[in-house]
C-alpha cells in the first residue's frame, strides 16, 4: 500500500514532466531557439507553448516537493525514471519519431525495476 501512495503522484509528476518535454519541443521544432537579439528571448515570454509546458513544469515539481516530505529519496528517484516512458510515447504518438528496439528494451527495464521497487518500503 505504501507504494500505491508514492505510485500515484510520482505517475502524476512524471505525466506533467513529459507533457511540459512536448510542449517544449512543439515550439523549438517550429520555431528553433536563437539568442541572438533582444527580441528572440523575447519571442520565448510569449510563447504559449512555453507557458503551457512551464505550468506543466510547475505542478510536476510541487509533486516533486510532495514526494520529498513523504518518502524516502532513494525510492522517489527511481520510480521518476517513468518520466523515460511517457516521453518515449510522446515522442512515438505526438511526434511520430522511431522508437529503436534498444528504447523499448530500457524501457521494459526501467518497468521491471518499478515491479521490483514496489517490493521495499518507500516512507520515511
Amino acid at each position: 500500500m505504501g507504494f500505491l501512495k508514492l505510485l500515484i503522484p510520482a505517475s502524476v509528476a512524471c505525466i506533467c514532466n513529459a507533457l511540459a518535454n512536448m510542449f517544449w519541443k512543439m515550439r523549438f521544432d517550429r520555431i528553433p531557439l536563437s539568442v541572438k537579439s533582444v527580441q528572440d528571448i523575447g519571442g520565448l515570454l510569449v510563447s504559449p507553448h512555453i507557458w503551457a509546458g512551464l505550468c506543466c513544469y510547475g505542478c510536476s515539481m510541487l509533486l516533486f516537493f510532495y514526494m520529498l516530505s513523504n518518502f524516502k529519496l532513494s525510492s522517489i528517484m527511481p520510480v521518476t525514471c517513468m518520466t523515460y516512458i511517457f516521453n518515449i510515447v510522446i515522442a512515438k504518438m505526438i511526434f511520430h519519431e522511431s522508437i529503436e528496439r534498444i528504447q523499448i528494451v530500457g524501457t521494459v527495464i526501467v518497468i521491471c525495476g518499478l515491479i521490483i521497487l514496489s517490493r521495499g518500503s518507500v516512507t520515511k
